[in-house]
């Protein structure tokens, strides 16, 4: 892909390959049922990019975010209409952050159980609050750009990542009360 991108004239397109590639795959890995499909995925929003190089060269850098990842969001929609394969993926496997200070096996144990009940939780939710959780604090987007890649007013992702995080809080603080 990144030769297809430095034979091109747009080395801003390259650039932007660089910069944006690894989060845009891991979106796509995350819904797909391949890491062949996300790759072709991939290629086709930065295809769309070459094809649309005028206007793309012409936007800030936030627009050109926003609009690889509303590109990438689009490109995922028509998979799944393609393969029929309509049931949203949840956040099965949140990267774990862990501080490099605690291996500890009681610390990773409970790091673990932790994770494993979050997870458990967020598959409770309804997929559009899973998604824009997802993208919120997985992929690094402003609520500004979720709204222009789900086509939505920004105070209605506000919204709903309101709601989902006191959902998700009450799920735990229900569980505190259950221990």
């Amino acid at each position: 892909m990144q030769d297809t991108l430095d034979k091109t004239e747009g080395s801003l397109i390259s650039a932007s390959y660089q910069k944006h590639a690894t989060r845009l795959l891991a979106y796509l890995k995350r819904h797909t049922s391949s890491q062949e499909d996300a790759e072709d995925l991939l290629y086709d929003v930065f295809y769309m990019a070459i094809k649309h190089e005028q206007q793309f060269a012409a936007m800030d850098e936030e627009k050109r975010r926003s609009w690889l990842w509303t590109v990438a969001h689009n490109k995922l929609i028509n998979y799944y209409r393609r393969t029929q394969n309509r049931d949203f993926v949840p956040l099965d496997d949140l990267e774990s952050i862990r501080d490099s200070e605690r291996y500890e096996p009681e610390y990773s144990f409970l790091q673990n159980e932790e994770e494993a009940i979050l997870q458990e939780y967020l598959k409770q939710l309804p997929k559009a609050q899973q998604e824009v959780l997802y993208l919120r604090f997985t992929s690094g987007l402003r609520c500004t750009e979720i709204a222009r890649i789900l086509k939505k007013r920004e105070g209605a992702i506000r919204a709903m990542l309101s709601r989902s995080l006191r959902a998700l809080r009450s799920m735990f603080e229900s569980r505190k009360g259950d221990i």
